[in-house]
């Protein structure tokens, strides 16, 4: 009987295949934001923050793809380092979540670290090559949310 996964085969899977590369690179990113202390997740948050402000923890966990029980178990820690604050809300009401300024001076060091590491060529792709990628990445993951996990 043949082999049933051939290498060929195996490579030819596009979610294996972005399964693959995100275990290639998560350890990269995490070595890459060591220097100033952040995790990948917690570079997300901020960046999210940065171009949403105010954004409620039930926000920012969809657009991080959280769940709002891991958000809730982020902010603290982000909190108690002085990178973000949560305001005073109502009653039942949701507290919006804003960048401090030590979280905004950090978001700043941080971003050189992870543009360096992404670029094309730390990649082993040319900007063209690139740039088609992110985009098919993007068009992947968007019919992925709507159609569900």
């Amino acid at each position: 009987m043949p082999d049933l996964w051939t290498d060929e085969r195996i490579a030819a899977l596009p979610s294996w295949s972005v399964i693959r590369t995100h275990l290639l690179l998560a350890p990269r990113l995490f070595r890459t934001l060591a220097p100033v202390g952040l995790t990948p997740t917690q570079f997300g948050v901020l960046v999210q923050l940065d171009n949403t402000p105010g954004a409620t923890s039930s926000e920012l966990a969809r657009r991080c793809l959280m769940t709002p029980q891991s958000m809730s178990e982020l902010l603290p820690g982000l909190e108690s380092a002085g990178y973000v604050e949560r305001a005073a809300s109502g009653r039942g009401r949701p507290a919006p979540v804003h960048l401090t300024d030590s979280g905004r001076n950090v978001l700043a060091r941080a971003t050189p670290l992870v543009e360096e590491a992404d670029r094309p060529e730390a990649l082993g792709l040319d900007a063209d090559e690139l740039a088609t990628l992110t985009g098919l990445l993007g068009r992947i993951a968007r019919a992925v949310e709507v159609s569900g996990p």
